[in-house]
């Protein structure tokens, strides 16, 4: 019992996105910066649950910003989108760390959904 719970924790620490795993990228027609991390990965094909919960989202986003999911292939990837403003504005560090424990959190209740 116990060795199975351990096995479960190291999984779980081993799929969780990390911070250098963060991309960014600058779309300049838009103004956006759009951060993306894969918050689920599978080999095999990913679990009807969790794939009818993605889809039930599709077209939709939420706060903040305007984040929302994609399906790439057998991973989930968290995507957020920052709109860009000439002058001052708050730092994109800050924002990506926002951002990773936003990937964090959706990352194991995606496992959760996957696992029921």
């Amino acid at each position: 019992m116990l060795f199975n719970e351990l096995e479960t924790m190291l999984n779980r620490l081993v799929k969780t996105p990390l911070k250098n795993q963060i991309s960014v990228d600058f779309d300049h027609r838009k103004k956006i910066f759009r951060l993306s991390a894969v918050i689920y990965r599978t080999h095999a094909k990913i679990p009807s649950n969790l794939e009818n919960y993605i889809k039930a989202r599709e077209g939709m986003a939420f706060r903040p910003h305007k984040t929302s999911y994609e399906i790439k292939d057998s991973t989930v990837h968290l995507v957020q989108e920052l709109p860009f403003r000439w002058g001052f504005q708050p730092a994109l560090r800050s924002h990506a760390v926002e951002f990773w424990r936003l990937a964090k959190r959706c990352h194991s209740m995606l496992s959760e959904i996957a696992s029921e």
